[in-house]
C-alpha cells in the first residue's frame, strides 16, 4: 500500500472566499496526487472542505490569523481589528512551536498558506517550504487602511517580512499588488459537477425556468429586500442562508448556508448570479461565464482590482449598496436578465497551481 503524502493547508477564516480557493488547490492536487492527505489548520467550519475534496483529511481548529473584524459583507470595523492585533501579535513562541510539533507528528512535507502569516511562520521554523497563495497579503490591507486606523501601521513590517520569506509565492488573478517575484496564475476556483438541468429539478424549478442565485460569500447577511417583495417575481430566486428570514413567496427558495447543493453547482444551474464581488464569488461566475449582477464594497481597499476585473472579463452590471439592500435590484431584473452567458475559463489557477507544486516539491 503506498504511503500517503501529507500536507499542511494554513486557511484565514475571512468570509468562504479563501476556503474556497484553497479547497479547488487541494482538489486540484488530489486528481495529480491520488495519496495525498491534506492537515487543515482553520476555523473555516469543516463542510467547505468535505463538500470539495474527494479523501479525507485532518482538521485542527485554530486561529491562524487576525485578518479583518467583519461586521457584515458589506462592514468592517477597524478599532476591533487593531485591538484583536494587539493581543496576537507578535506570535508567542509557544504557539509556533506547538504548531511546529503537530507539523512533524503529521509528518507534512509541505505547508500552503492562504494567506496565513501564522502557517508560514510555523513552516519557517519546521524547516519545511511554505507556499503563499494569495491576491492580497494583510499588510497590503493594512497600508490601504492607515488613513482610518493609523495603529495600524505597526503590523505592516512584521507580516510583510513573513511573507517575504515564503518559499513560494503565488498570486492569482484578480490580484490587488503585483509581486516580482511571484508566480501570477489565472482565477481559482471550485468546478461545478453537475449538469444545470439535474439541480433545477432537485430544487423543484422547472427546466425551462429562469434561475438568480444570490450569493453574499460567507459571512451572515440580513437579507433585507426579502421584507418588501414584489408580488411578481418572473425568475425563481435562490438564496442560500436565508433560512432564518420567514419568506413565503412561491419564487423564493431559502436554503441553509450548508445544505446538499454544492454552492458552484447552484452558481453553475443559475441563469444570473446577484452577489458581494468577493474573490471566490468573482473566480467561479467567470470559470462558468455567469452574467454577473455584482454589488461591490465600497470600504474595502481590495474593490477597486475586483471590479476592474469585473468590468473587462464578465458579462455584469453594477448594483448600488443601497439598491441591493432596500429590494430595488429586483425592479431591475428584466435588463439584468438580458445580460448574456460568457465563454468559460480555458483555464483554472487550481490546476496551474497544482501542477507547480508537483514540479517543484513533488516531481521525484
Amino acid at each position: 500500500m503506498k504511503t500517503s503524502l501529507s500536507i499542511a493547508c494554513f486557511i484565514t477564516y475571512h468570509g468562504f472566499g479563501h476556503a474556497a480557493r484553497s479547497a479547488a488547490v487541494m482538489a486540484a492536487l488530489e486528481r495529480i496526487l491520488p495519496h495525498v492527505r491534506f492537515e487543515l489548520f482553520t476555523e473555516c467550519p469543516p463542510w467547505i472542505f468535505k463538500d470539495t475534496l474527494r479523501s479525507d483529511f485532518g482538521y485542527h481548529e485554530v486561529r491562524v490569523d487576525v485578518g479583518m473584524v467583519q461586521l457584515s459583507p458589506f462592514e468592517t470595523d477597524l478599532q476591533a481589528t487593531c485591538r484583536a492585533l494587539e493581543a496576537w501579535i507578535p506570535f508567542e513562541t509557544s504557539r509556533v512551536e506547538h504548531l511546529v510539533g503537530q507539523l512533524d507528528k503529521l509528518d507534512c512535507r509541505l505547508v500552503l498558506c492562504d494567506i496565513s502569516p501564522l502557517g508560514l511562520a510555523v513552516a519557517k521554523r519546521s524547516g519545511k517550504p511554505g507556499v503563499l497563495i494569495e491576491n492580497f497579503t494583510w499588510d497590503w490591507i493594512y497600508t490601504a487602511c492607515l488613513g482610518q486606523a493609523p495603529a495600524l501601521e505597526k503590523y505592516i513590517p512584521y507580516f510583510g517580512r513573513i511573507y517575504q520569506e515564503a518559499d513560494l509565492h503565488v498570486q492569482a488573478e484578480p490580484l490587488c499588488g503585483r509581486i516580482d517575484r511571484a508566480v501570477v496564475v489565472p482565477p481559482v476556483g471550485r468546478q461545478p459537477r453537475l449538469e444545470r438541468t439535474q439541480i433545477k429539478a432537485r430544487l423543484n424549478i422547472p427546466a425551462d425556468a429562469k434561475m438568480v442565485l444570490v450569493s453574499m460569500g460567507g459571512v451572515p447577511d440580513r437579507f433585507q429586500f426579502l421584507r418588501q417583495l414584489p408580488t411578481r417575481i418572473d425568475p425563481y430566486i435562490v438564496i442560500p442562508g436565508a433560512t432564518e428570514m420567514s419568506v413565503s413567496h412561491p419564487k423564493i427558495i431559502a436554503l441553509p448556508p450548508h445544505c446538499s447543493f454544492y454552492h458552484p453547482d447552484l452558481l453553475q444551474a443559475a441563469d444570473l448570479l446577484i452577489g458581494k464581488a468577493g474573490y471566490s464569488t468573482i473566480a467561479e461566475a467567470y470559470h462558468t461565464g455567469i452574467p454577473f449582477g455584482y454589488v461591490a464594497r465600497a470600504e474595502s481597499p481590495e474593490s477597486p482590482a475586483l471590479v476592474h476585473f469585473i468590468e473587462t472579463h464578465l458579462s455584469a452590471q453594477r448594483i448600488s449598496e443601497k439598491d441591493y439592500h432596500t429590494g430595488r435590484w429586483l425592479k431591475m431584473l428584466p435588463d439584468l436578465m438580458q445580460l448574456q452567458r460568457s465563454a468559460p475559463a480555458e483555464e483554472n489557477g487550481a490546476d496551474v497551481i497544482a501542477r507547480l507544486l508537483c514540479k517543484t516539491y513533488f516531481s521525484e
